[in-house]
């Protein structure tokens, strides 16, 4: 229990605390490196009253499945288990896709589901819950396909590797830390695989290795397919499957790019104690001011007008968050498509149903920066001035305010990936 001196105490440090260490940041700075050339994009769009129909409408016009996806592909959907209600992404477009793949002539592949939650429990939330986005959940959605006679629709539950003793969002832990696929199911740390932010913070690069429950064959997410002994060369397919939700002061909107924040590890790094000296794909941009404040953070929540420091850029700099994404889906593993299931979206909040809005529509695109910066430009910021959301809301979901965070978390994707956020770049196909 703190007491009213040790909190009065406190609070004559905030001024200290919260600035000096701001000045320090900035100084020791260094430069970003430069942006790629904007590249020309397309996006596909399709709405309607039936999710499974606009889905298969959308498909039809990025070329047929055919264009993705073969017979004897290994198809990983990387869904967002960590939420439910709009949180989630919408599991009747899901089930269409599948079905979709599964009509391939002679497929002979499977379609794992797989997410890294980062809780202590990887199978419960979206897995489980009776506050579906559609109408499975998870674990639902994966037996309908198994009692319909497919047993090649699995999942997998990525789980955190390290120790994790102190978390600051969730707590998981305890999986392995591999080297290759023949140590078995874990995540790779490999320690010269690395982003490092201007301000010298650097976060492992770290990557899943998993085993089909339906074949035995190992996903090396990087490396592919093994099985006794040796890389198969079976392609695996990524299909990066979102939401697209209000996600706070720091993040703005979570969509496509955010969706990869289920792939990585977040024991990974501070606030988890190894590897030494690195920091998690949430916490890569954490200033000496944010750790201050992490460490205080029991105190922090007696005096409520300092909370909204903890997340101001200068102090999170959540932004750099992306920079990690960005080259995690350059070195790592890019989506050979990334979808956004906006049947219903989140303005104000990610589980509230109150705060959500009946969009209707489905998007797709193989370049995630475009496809988030046209899906709140022209979806999520339309929907958010039409419910009457506060100003709050309206410059959060804005992804043309320049110093906003939507804007500059997409700006740091793009430096290490590449894309466009030039409206004048991109094509919309509707179907």
């Amino acid at each position: 229990m703190v007491s009213r001196r040790q909190a009065l105490k406190f609070i004559g440090s905030i001024p200290v605390m919260i600035y000096l260490p701001q000045i320090m940041s900035y100084a020791s700075a260094g430069e970003p490196k430069p942006f790629p050339p904007e590249t020309e994009a397309t996006i596909y769009r399709a709405t309607g009253p039936d999710p499974g129909e606009i889905t298969r409408r959308m498909v039809d016009s990025l070329g047929g499945i055919g264009k993705f996806i073969d017979k004897d592909n290994i198809v990983i959907l990387k869904v967002n288990s960590q939420w439910w209600n709009q949180g989630m992404t919408n599991t009747d477009v899901i089930a269409e896709f599948v079905r979709i793949i599964l009509e391939i002539p002679g497929f002979a592949g499977e379609i794992v589901l797989a997410d890294n939650n980062q809780s202590e429990t990887p199978g419960g939330r979206g897995w489980t819950t009776d506050k579906r986005n559609g109408r499975f959940n998870y674990n639902e959605l994966v037996g309908y396909f198994n009692d319909k006679g497919h047993p090649n629709v699995t999942k997998y539950h990525w789980h955190p590797a390290g120790p994790n003793p102190n978390p600051l969002q969730f707590g998981g832990s305890g999986n392995s830390v591999v080297g290759h696929p023949s140590e078995g199911d874990g995540y790779v740390w490999q320690e010269d695989l690395y982003y490092e932010c201007p301000h010298g913070n650097r976060c492992l690069l770290a990557y899943p290795i998993f085993t089909s429950a339906f074949s035995g064959v190992t996903i090396d997410l990087k490396n592919g397919a093994f099985r006794d002994g040796q890389y198969t060369g079976q392609p695996v397919k990524f299909i990066n499957f979102a939401a697209m939700n209000h996600h706070g002061p720091y993040a703005g909107v979570t969509a496509a790019v955010k969706n990869y924040m289920g792939v990585v590890d977040m024991s990974c790094g501070y606030p988890g104690p190894t590897p030494d000296g690195t920091f998690n794909t949430h916490h890569i941009g954490a200033s000496a001011t944010f750790r201050w404040m992490a460490h205080h953070r029991r105190t922090i929540r007696m005096v409520p007008f300092v909370r909204e420091f903890y997340e101001r850029h200068p102090v999170f700099r959540f932004r750099y968050t992306a920079g990690v994404l960005g080259k995690y889906m350059r070195e790592i593993r890019r989506a050979d498509l990334n979808i956004i299931t906006a049947i219903r979206i989140g303005w104000g909040d990610r589980l509230d149903p109150a705060m959500a809005y009946q969009a209707d529509t489905v998007l797709a695109s193989t370049d995630p920066v475009a496809l988030d910066y046209w899906a709140t430009a022209n979806i999520m910021l339309p929907a958010t001035i039409e419910v009457g959301a506060p100003d709050y809301y309206r410059k959060l979901n804005n992804p043309d305010i320049a110093d906003g965070p939507l804007h500059t978390f997409l700006q740091e994707c793009r430096r290490e990936l590449g894309g466009t956020m030039d409206p004048a770049r991109i094509e919309i196909v509707e179907s």
